[in-house]
């Protein structure tokens, strides 16, 4: 899967597990991403994925996962987290996306 950013695509290898199949088939779409904590963003989805959520010792930029049942995270900073979440998969080249993160709010397209 590829996500866009400001005219700037990268590749999302995504996991295998069921979250990840149904992302798949509803792609494509574009989604507004808000900014939590200055270090992730977040987008709540109004249907419910499949999720099997596991506690994450560590969580590195780049990484994709879906907390609690519909919302999609994209993490830009390395963090050791709390809450328990559904891994998505892992953005390559991830440092030529992080300025287009910075903060507030960004369009992301999943395709």
């Amino acid at each position: 899967m590829q996500i866009e950013i400001d005219d700037h695509v990268v590749v999302l290898e995504l996991e295998p597990n069921k979250t990840t199949e149904l992302l798949r088939k509803t792609a494509p779409f574009t989604i507004k991403m808000d900014d939590l904590h200055g270090n992730e963003k977040f987008h709540y989805f109004e249907q419910s994925f499949p999720v099997d959520p596991k506690l994450v010792r560590l969580i590195e930029a780049g990484d994709v996962m879906m907390y609690q049942n519909n919302c999609l995270v994209i993490f830009y900073e390395t963090l050791k987290p709390t809450t328990r979440y559904t891994r998505i998969g892992k953005i390559k080249d991830v440092e030529q996306l992080l300025p287009r993160l910075g903060h507030g709010s960004v369009e992301v397209r999943f395709f």
